[in-house]
């Protein structure tokens, strides 16, 4: 009797140890409305808006660069057999960017995750400069900013002032990646060939 009672006890201790995935609940709100809800993003109708949304469970993978345009593309395509002088350049935002590992169904373009190096550098830079460029004849040329980002990937950690499904906190399955600009900036000048998409710099690195 006394052994029964010892092995239902430990039985229960051990369920009442067991944590709770809230996410695996059949009511638990959705990654597109916990994504939505955060700062910047289109709302959901289903929770309130967040307070805060926190990039949780970070993976550091390595920085990336990544090229903008400063200005516009400037073509020397007209058939001639003379280079051409031009100015490139001009200005552009870089701003901190979120991406989702797997289509949640909104928009996520401007949604505000603290957390991470986000709160230790600016998620916005403006980078501006030109320069005097001979094009050959049949190519294009863009002047282009390449600046360094921090890359980080994990959960996203939302909070809210009320209980949404009876929780004030609740954590995305999916993950998302976060890059951060830093102050590693470069500039050069992108050329191509007529009748190609002049900014296109997938080939550069």
């Amino acid at each position: 009797m006394i052994a029964r009672t010892l092995v239902a006890l430990a039985f229960m201790t051990a369920a009442l140890a067991a944590p709770t995935v809230l996410s695996t609940r059949a009511d638990a709100p959705t990654d597109a409305d916990l994504l939505g809800s955060c700062p910047g993003g289109p709302g959901s109708p289903n929770v309130e808006n967040a307070d805060t949304c926190k990039l949780v469970n970070i993976v550091n993978n390595a920085n990336t660069r990544v090229f903008k345009a400063l200005g516009n593309p400037q073509l020397n395509c007209g058939g001639g057999s003379d280079a051409v002088t031009v100015t490139l350049g001009g200005s552009t935002e870089v701003s901190q960017t979120v991406t989702a590992s797997v289509d949640v169904g909104i928009d996520i373009e401007g949604i505000s995750v603290g957390g991470g190096v986000s709160t230790e550098s600016g998620t916005t830079q403006t980078q501006s400069k030109d320069v005097s460029y001979s094009i050959p004849p049949g190519r294009q040329a863009v002047y282009v900013t390449g600046i360094d980002q921090t890359s980080q990937t994990g959960n996203v950690q939302v909070n809210f002032a009320d209980r949404q499904f009876d929780h004030f906190e609740w954590t995305t399955g999916s993950t998302i990646t976060q890059l951060t600009p830093t102050n590693n900036v470069v500039f050069d000048v992108y050329e191509s060939a007529c009748g190609t998409d002049p900014n296109d710099f997938s080939s550069l690195h």
